[in-house]
């Protein structure tokens, strides 16, 4: 009888919670204050295959998750950016559809679980910006995904596309993308960056 409920109640959230549940949000919604029910509520719903476990303290509804929004909880004060962001402005054609990149304060960290991979690339404080929020997650704009892109692929991070032929940079606000490029102290970054917008041109 408590299963059934459980699932209701976790089926009834699953839209507003995008699919992606904390250990907090379910202790929340379920009500339980005995550590030991808990888990035990948690593994019945487990068992059903109506939560799977992501990593330690989070949980999603295996068939209908959105894994940005699980990204950006994980690192709320990440953005996403990279191949994800660049395919969805149509910067790029090509990405991986189980795995997204987000770029965060500090020292980079990787999420792997259900066969999905959620990397959280860390760079100085200043340059934690260019990005807007739909939906509660943080999307990078054009431009500073184009600028992360190169970023990491100076520092040996290679993609499903070619840096050199397969960006649109046609759709990218130039003078936006000079503004940003100013925030960068590094002159080799600055002068690689520019190199490959002289290439396109």
């Amino acid at each position: 009888m408590k299963l059934a409920k459980d699932i209701r109640a976790i089926e009834a959230m699953g839209p507003a919670q995008r699919g992606v549940f904390s250990k907090g949000d379910l202790q929340t919604l379920l009500g339980e204050k005995h550590a030991s029910a808990f888990v035990r509520r948690i593994r019945a719903l487990q068992d059903q295959d109506v939560l799977k476990r992501f990593v330690r303290g989070w949980y999603v509804l295996p068939a209908s998750f959105d894994l940005a929004t699980l990204s950006q909880r994980l690192a709320p004060d990440s953005y996403i950016s990279l191949g994800a962001a660049l395919a969805k402005q149509l910067i790029v054609g090509t990405t991986a559809e189980r795995k997204i990149s987000a770029i965060k304060r500090g020292r980079s960290r990787k999420y792997e679980g259900l066969g999905y991979t959620i990397l959280h690339l860390g760079v100085a404080e200043h340059l934690l910006f260019g990005f807007d929020t739909e939906a509660g997650v943080r999307w990078a704009t054009p431009e500073k995904a184009f600028l992360d892109t190169l970023y990491f692929h100076l520092r040996g991070r290679r993609y499903l596309f070619d840096v050199y032929s397969d960006l649109n940079l046609s759709a990218l606000d130039r003078p936006r993308l000079t503004d940003y490029l100013g925030v960068y102290r590094n002159p080799k970054f600055v002068s690689f960056v520019q190199g490959v917008l002289d290439e396109s041109e």
